[in-house]
């Protein structure tokens, strides 16, 4: 799998969330509005979700997209934090 990472925004001190960004995967399938956490519990990606309501009327979010697999999953947000550490190093030059 083929995974291209654009860093559009860097969050810095302002809590857990560190970026956005897109990914192309294989040159035919984009998704935009990925976020970058950090937390004491370690990195992950927050795939795009969107709010629905239960048929309690709880709101629970929904991923729009995800990975299928957990190598898949491995495999994205490895190249997110590659690309998100290459972008901080940059700015620090």
């Amino acid at each position: 799998m083929q995974i291209r990472v654009k860093i559009h925004k860097v969050f810095q001190n302002t809590g857990a969330m560190k970026a956005v960004a897109s990914v192309t995967v294989d040159e035919a399938f984009a998704i935009h509005g990925v976020k970058l956490i950090e937390t004491a519990n370690g990195r992950f990606a927050s795939m795009p979700n969107e709010i629905r309501k239960d048929k309690d009327g709880n709101e629970v979010h929904r991923d729009v997209s995800h990975p299928i697999s957990s190598s898949a999953r491995k495999e994205l947000e490895d190249a997110l934090f590659e690309a998100f550490d290459e972008a901080v190093a940059q700015r620090a030059e």
